[in-house]
């Protein structure tokens, strides 16, 4: 008798386990799953709304100045950066430069996982990617780790890797 009672209470305990624990993780997981769902369909329908303004605007300005175009193609090389990577506040500014050999300047600044970061910064540091980093900054927020970015985009007669040295430029 006190084998069935002594099962009989594991079984109950099991039990209370089960609908205490398991099924409100399960429910905090398949919201947490359904949240994620939505961030990315968002951040997708984000990129594909900058991707349709930028071809909006330059289609809108075919005789843009030289400075504009540069610092039209600083942006959307800073924004190509974060391509494909889980990076949230993301600001990204440009401006053209009106004398010297720094055809833009733009800022990067965004939040993330410190691996994601690290990945936006080696892409701003390829000798490809068309800009020149002025300052890179990583450091511990509240909000988490945030990267902060100054680049700059040389005039059209110097190859990318002839640009103004650390802190020059105009």
């Amino acid at each position: 008798m006190t084998r069935r009672l002594v099962g009989l209470g594991l079984l109950l305990a099991a039990a209370l386990v089960y609908v205490g624990l398991t099924l409100p993780a399960r429910g905090a997981r398949d919201e947490a799953r359904t949240a994620f769902a939505r961030q990315r369909e968002e951040r997708e329908r984000l990129r594909a709304e900058v991707a349709r303004l930028e071809r909006r605007a330059s289609a809108a300005r075919p005789g843009a100045p030289d400075g504009a175009a540069a610092a039209r193609a600083l942006r959307l090389s800073l924004l190509a950066a974060t391509r494909g990577l889980l990076i949230g506040d993301v600001q990204i500014a440009s401006h053209p430069e009106r004398r010297g050999t720094t055809a833009a300047r733009g800022r990067l600044g965004g939040t993330g996982r410190q691996a994601d970061l690290l990945s936006v910064a080696g892409r701003l540091a390829d000798p490809g990617s068309g800009v020149l980093l002025e300052r890179l900054e990583l450091a511990l927020r509240p909000e988490g780790v945030r990267l902060e970015a100054d680049a700059i985009s040389v005039g059209p007669g110097l190859p990318p890797g002839d640009g103004p040295p650390y802190g020059g430029g105009s």
